[in-house]
């Protein structure tokens, strides 16, 4: 696809971004994977355009449409509930739930193993997220709900919507969604002062999270401690339920009370490299069909 000629003292990814109004890095994405060509050259992507410069591009709209998952790597996944309208999967650590960009495609998912699983699935958004209804951090792993129709794609909007707009704790309770995580924690010099502080458990922390991730929105999310699993003298392992969905939400709370998470090198140890020990263990959900459904590992 011959676009235009350069119009020169112009990086061309500035260019090619006013010309499609798609971001800089969409087409940093496919500049390093020579698909565009000036004068029949692959280049960088700081390339300043001269006058009269010949822009080809080699399919765009590959990059914009779901036929960009078929570079996605094939992966298995483990399917712990599979009905008509849905399934459960269990996803491992170090496995996107959607690439954030086309630039990740490459990297193992979710969304690549749905799309080389059932092709075509109803998305929130556009299809780089399709199927997928929340979604788990690359070093969490767990349930995760997927809807594989329109029909369970619209009534879990629904249970999210009412358990967001719930008012108060007891409202957000009563909501027909629940997500349980197991959270492995060690030990700082400020954990005890926080494990004696809970009068009883369950426990609940309601305050400002504030992640570490650019442009989020800081607000008040809400953690419940459930109980106690196992303790030594230098960890604790604990069972959660959020009552909010928050990036970041638990590593952030328990961090901040002196519990940073086993491996989460962002709110903890920054040298720890071992496996985050945190894990959607368990969900409660109604299902279209008005069936209570409970799934834990």
């Amino acid at each position: 696809m011959t676009i235009y000629e350069g119009l020169g003292n112009e990086r061309i990814d500035t260019r090619l971004s006013k010309h499609f109004s798609y971001s800089r890095s969409f087409f940093h994405h496919i500049i390093e994977r020579w698909w565009i060509k000036v004068n029949n050259k692959v280049i960088k992507k700081s390339y300043q355009l001269k006058t009269a410069d010949n822009i080809e591009i080699d399919d765009i709209k590959r990059y914009l449409s779901s036929v960009i998952l078929d570079e996605a790597p094939d992966i298995t996944i483990p399917i712990i509930l599979e009905k008509e309208d849905y399934l459960v999967i269990n996803k491992p650590k170090w496995v996107l739930s959607h690439p954030k960009t086309v630039r990740d495609v490459h990297e193992p998912s979710v969304v690549g193993f749905l799309y080389h699983t059932y092709k075509k699935l109803p998305t929130i958004g556009n299809f780089i997220r399709s199927g997928l209804l929340h979604r788990l951090d690359k070093n969490t792993d767990g349930l995760m709900i997927i809807a594989k129709t329109e029909k369970w794609l619209q009534h879990f909007k629904k249970l999210f919507q009412a358990k967001s707009e719930s008012k108060n704790i007891d409202e957000k309770e009563q909501t027909e969604l629940k997500k349980f995580y197991r959270a492995t924690a060690y030990f700082t010099p400020e954990w005890k002062i926080f494990i004696d502080s809970i009068p009883w458990l369950p426990f609940i922390i309601e305050e400002l999270v504030i992640a570490k991730l650019p442009h989020t929105l800081n607000k008040i999310w809400i953690t419940k401690i459930l109980e106690i699993v196992k303790k030594t003298d230098t960890a604790i392992t604990l069972n959660l339920e959020i009552l909010t969905g928050r990036t970041h939400q638990i590593r952030y709370h328990l961090s901040h009370h002196g519990l940073p998470i086993v491996g989460d090198y962002l709110y903890g140890d920054t040298k720890d490299t071992s496996p985050m020990q945190l894990t959607a263990y368990k969900l409660i959900f109604r299902d279209p069909d008005n069936e209570l459904i409970t799934v834990e590992i």
